[in-house]
């Protein structure tokens, strides 16, 4: 709770203090006729404290199943207002630095001519003009991510040709989803549009690389009669993502209270995939046969770099395994990978994650990708081999806090696995 209150107060602080230099440099820059002045204030604080008050209400009520889920969207529209004020608060605040330093130059020196050319725009309408386009793009921006891009689901084929995959099996599509973040969404609909997609492809296997809620398990209640309708001719597997596990919701595990909480959402989670017909592994492993070819399908819990939580062993999950067969592992975090996975003693194929999204904005334009995830994650997207392993890193199909995607958007990954022998 300590922490909900701080992040509340630090968020307020700092939302307010962007108010209040837009403000200051609105009123400054943009002329507004001393008529209107008046009205224009009360508005614009009017507006800034409702938002304000806004925002408290759907942090205060995350874990409310009965706040109104129309909230997430409004949430994601007051971000894009304030990411686009700061937009905006740049330049003016390049021009305020100008405006100091020949202040201060003036003071020690000659003044610097600053009568207005008849020729060029002076610097300080450029800024100014630059500001009021700047703040207005980045804020259509960021509203076309929440209408359009959160939805605009993309399919990616990949072919792939991994180390002792058996000749017999070539061709086995296998679908990748991950991080479907369901107390995100505000209706099933998209859940039943992205169902209709997978479908459409006939897989043998699909997989799910964790984050199926935001933090509750009850988030999935609605979701799981659509969930269900997912189809697979050899089945459906599973395992957890970091906000799969209760851990962002302030439960004290040190207290009774608290263990019996965290243990009651994990075991309401763990029934929710038997519902929607997904296996799902907790450190261990399945041999999947198919006729008389099989491969190691193995599935861990959690484990990321850094504070992330590290619940799962790859030593248990692997134990009775043939080192001989192909290997496929699901591992939420891609960091998983170069710290423990590709080194590891038991020979992995293929490990296939998400939990980046791509952090729902970037660019991708044929072979070329840049989001800001790369400063995090070196492998933050796609197809990554190194010594003949292989990991895929899904951009997930859902969103987290900002309700919208740009340039990186929503994936379901169609694979069809070769073997590397011909």
């Amino acid at each position: 709770m300590n922490k909900f209150i701080f992040s509340i107060v630090f968020f307020g602080l700092f939302f307010l203090a962007v108010d209040l230099y837009f403000w200051q440099a609105f009123k400054s820059n943009f002329l507004i006729s001393t008529k209107y002045i008046h009205w224009v204030r009360w508005s614009y604080w009017l507006t800034s404290i409702f938002v304000g008050l806004l925002m408290f209400y759907t942090l205060s009520n995350f874990r409310n199943p009965e706040a109104p889920k129309y909230l997430i969207v409004v949430r994601a529209f007051v971000f894009s207002l304030y990411i686009a004020k700061m937009s905006a608060c740049f330049p003016l605040l390049v021009d305020d630095f100008l405006r100091l330093f020949k202040w201060i130059y003036s003071w020690i020196s000659i003044p610097f001519n600053d009568a207005p050319s008849t020729h060029k725009i002076s610097r300080s309408t450029f800024l100014k003009n630059i500001s009021f386009v700047t703040g207005s793009l980045a804020f259509g921006i960021l509203s076309w991510g929440i209408v359009f891009g959160r939805f605009n689901y993309k399919k990616h084929r990949i072919r792939l040709q991994l180390k002792k995959w058996p000749i017999a099996l070539n061709g086995l599509k296998i679908i990748q989803i991950s991080d479907l973040h369901l107390g995100s969404y505000t209706s099933t609909q998209p859940v039943e549009d992205i169902v209709a997609l997978i479908n459409e492809e006939e897989a043998d296997l699909v997989v799910f690389t964790g984050d199926l809620v935001n933090s509750n398990y009850w988030e999935a209640n609605e979701f799981i009669p659509h969930l269900t309708k997912i189809k697979a001719k050899y089945g459906k597997y599973a395992c957890m993502g970091n906000h799969d596990y209760a851990d962002y919701i302030g439960i004290n595990k040190n207290t009774p209270e608290g263990l019996k909480e965290w243990n009651t959402n994990f075991s309401e989670f763990q029934k929710i995939h038997e519902k929607i017909g997904f296996t799902l592994l907790l450190n261990e492993s399945k041999e999947i046969n198919i006729g008389n070819a099989s491969f190691n399908l193995i599935g861990v819990e959690n484990w990321g770099a850094g504070g992330f939580s590290k619940y799962g062993d790859l030593q248990k999950a692997v134990s009775g395994l043939d080192p001989n067969k192909c290997s496929i592992l699901l591992s939420h975090d891609p960091s998983h990978w170069d710290a423990q996975v590709r080194n590891f003693s038991f020979p992995i194929n293929l490990q296939l994650s998400g939990h980046t999204h791509g952090m729902q904005f970037g660019i991708e334009l044929g072979s070329f990708k840049w989001s800001p995830a790369k400063y995090r994650y070196p492998q933050w997207a796609g197809l990554h081999t190194k010594e003949e392993k292989n990991l895929y890193v899904n951009r997930g199909l859902g969103h987290l806090g900002y309700a919208g995607r740009v340039g990186i958007y929503p994936e379901i990954t169609v694979f069809n696995i070769h073997s590397l022998v011909s």
